[in-house]
């Protein structure tokens, strides 16, 4: 936060993109603020402002889309991605050391991996708690290492927060996909479903919002064409890979990237907050519901 009556809404990696942004808010009368804050340069309006400085902003975007500007239609980087990497490898680490044994009288892996049989029976809390669980050194290790640089650079897009509750929601969702179309005795653990999830959030955003409006059809498709390579080669080997959760984890990160290109990403402070709240809170609730109702 900049001062007491100012809310940081942008963070760019560059002086210059921020003092263009401020420019664009000062024609329309909207006071703002450019500063370093050690990482990135800052660009914050008055608290008042902000829902409007993200509507001139959002409108200056689509226009310098529409009149073919040279400039990226890429939303600025949203924020320092490594509070969330940090929460993430934490919990990761906190419950591949947890699930096997019975640590608290509570078998983990029974009450939170993903069963196609019991999520239909109504245990809605496994396609998320799964996500939190792996089976061994080998599986952690991967899922900490891919994990971490694909949702580092969501993060660098979406925001530290909102790109989180993306991220989990997609590979929550993934895992529901799954469930269903692999029947009743399908099991499944890990962080590999949201992992491709955020995959494929990168690269349907990239594909739509990450190059200038007169680039080629062929630099625009480059991320997704990278996006298809990657999770071939890292989502389909293995004799107990899940091929099919990766793959719709991947699907439906896709298209949450398709329409957050289309609606936006929440730029206020605010939102980024409320989201990582939230997503924290359902991972916690989640965990709650599993070690309290399942038999």
């Amino acid at each position: 936060m900049a001062s007491d009556n100012l809310t940081d809404i942008l963070f760019c990696p560059d002086r210059g993109e921020c003092s263009e942004l401020a420019l664009v808010l000062s024609a329309q009368a909207i006071p703002s603020e450019v500063r370093w804050d050690g990482r990135f340069w800052v660009l914050s309006v008055p608290a008042d402002s902000v829902a409007r400085a993200g509507d001139e902003l959002k409108a200056y975007v689509a226009e310098t889309r529409r009149t073919g500007s040279s400039r990226p239609a890429a939303a600025p980087v949203q924020g320092n991605p490594w509070p969330g990497i940090t929460v993430y490898a934490a919990a990761i680490i906190v419950m591949a050391l947890m699930a096997p044994e019975m640590h608290l009288g509570v078998d983990w892996l029974a009450a939170g991996r993903m069963d196609g049989g019991r999520m239909l029976a109504g245990e809605w809390w496994r396609p998320v708690t799964a996500l939190t669980l792996h089976a061994d050194a080998g599986h952690v290790l991967g899922n900490l290492f891919f994990g971490g640089i694909f949702a580092f650079s969501v993060s660098r897009y979406f925001g530290g927060g909102f790109g989180w509750l993306v991220i989990v929601l997609s590979g929550a969702l993934g895992n529901v996909a799954n469930g269903f179309l692999s029947g009743a005795d399908h099991r499944s653990i890990g962080a590999s479903t949201a992992v491709f999830a955020a995959l494929g959030l990168l690269s349907a955003y990239l594909w739509r919002r990450g190059f200038p409006s007169d680039a080629s059809r062929r630099e625009r498709l480059a991320p997704v064409v990278a996006g298809i390579g990657l999770l071939a080669f890292t989502g389909t080997g293995g004799v107990d890979t899940d091929i099919g959760a990766h793959l719709l984890g991947f699907l439906v990160g896709f298209g949450a990237g398709l329409l957050i290109a289309r609606t936006g990403v929440p730029v206020a402070r605010y939102a980024q907050v409320v989201s990582a709240a939230v997503v924290s809170g359902a991972i916690v609730v989640a965990w709650v519901a599993a070690v309290t109702f399942h038999a």
